[in-house]
């Protein structure tokens, strides 16, 4: 990239910048120059790619450490918290964080699936409420569902003391 100024600005033949590749398979500190170069990315990235937070819920598996994609989506996060509420092929970042390898069974993988899912719900909880995300929670790993059950239940709880407490007009 120092070679070749604005180079982080170019994309390949899928649409994808450097950013992509770096949150898919690098290590963080190679996110956050990319993102020095280029911030807009974060948000602006081109409408042929995904999300770069997307690459880094995908490349978790593809790592040797996969607990960086956690510091990855939590720096995202933190560079602009409306990185939540991207799409990614029409569903919510935390769906599509959800469903990523349901049937995983390493147990590392699984754990760091899930810390993504929170990290990600911590970010846009209202993404649960959605009625796409109700009918596909049957398609998520065991721990994640029992997550997000609960996560769905204290939701409710809220809503309903919500309307308990609140005087009618």
């Amino acid at each position: 990239i120092e070679a070749y100024p604005g180079s982080e600005r170019i994309t390949d033949a899928s649409g994808e910048l450097p950013l992509h590749f770096a949150c898919y398979k690098n290590t963080l500190a190679t996110v956050e120059y990319l993102y020095k170069l280029y911030p807009d990315d974060v948000i602006n990235y081109t409408s042929a790619s995904d999300p770069p937070i997307a690459s880094a819920v995908m490349g978790m598996k593809d790592r040797e450490n996969p607990t960086v994609a956690v510091e990855i989506v939590k720096f995202l996060l933190d560079c602009d918290p409306s990185v939540a509420l991207q799409k990614f092929v029409e569903t919510s970042l935390l769906l599509f964080a959800c469903l990523c390898d349901p049937e995983h069974t390493d147990s590392n993988i699984i754990e760091v699936s899930l810390e993504i899912v929170r990290v990600i719900y911590d970010a846009h909880p209202e993404a649960i409420e959605d009625i796409t995300f109700i009918f596909n929670i049957h398609r998520f790993h065991e721990e994640i569902q029992t997550f997000i059950n609960n996560e769905l239940f204290y939701a409710r709880l809220a809503k309903d003391h919500g309307l308990m407490t609140t005087p009618e007009w």
